[in-house]
């Protein structure tokens, strides 16, 4: 089970209640929150339902879930929200909360995937996904299968 505490910014994984990995994150400068559009970062109980990027170069940046021949390799002097190396797509369980409607925080594209803006994370800066960096996602992805629960708090 993946546990993403929002307020000290950290990601943990934990197999038979053993903590296996842990690693700074980002979640969203606009908050906690799981309504469609509002860039906030869902809470609640979802589960690992699409993994992508397996084999592919650290920093290979992804365009709508596609890898593309771009590999970052600097800290990008923009603000962009890079989504680099890995992706594992989230679905909700709780119907209502992150499940359904206008909270699905699988049609909202909620993602724990790689950024080249490593320099941030232990803040929140993103745009609602979990960004790690591209060596800790990549680490992640390996240790983690399709199903996986992940906790968001």
């Amino acid at each position: 089970m993946i546990f993403v505490n929002s307020s000290n910014q950290k990601l943990y994984l934990f197999k038979d209640d053993t903590l296996i990995f842990e690693s700074k994150i980002s979640t969203s400068k606009h908050g906690m929150g799981c309504k469609m559009n509002s860039l906030k970062t869902p809470t609640g109980l979802h589960r690992v339902s699409t993994m992508l990027g397996e084999g592919l170069p650290a920093g290979t940046l992804f365009k709508n879930r596609v890898p593309t021949e771009k590999v970052i390799k600097k800290i990008p002097l923009d603000n962009s929200d890079y989504i680099t190396s890995r992706i594992l797509r989230l679905n909700g369980l709780e119907e209502g909360k992150n499940r359904g409607g206008d909270v699905d925080s699988y049609n909202r594209y909620i993602y724990i995937h790689g950024t080249p803006h490593c320099n941030t994370l232990g803040s929140k800066q993103s745009q609602g996904c979990i960004r790690m960096s591209d060596t800790d996602v990549i680490k992640l992805f390996d240790l983690v299968d399709l199903k996986t629960l992940v906790l968001i708090d």
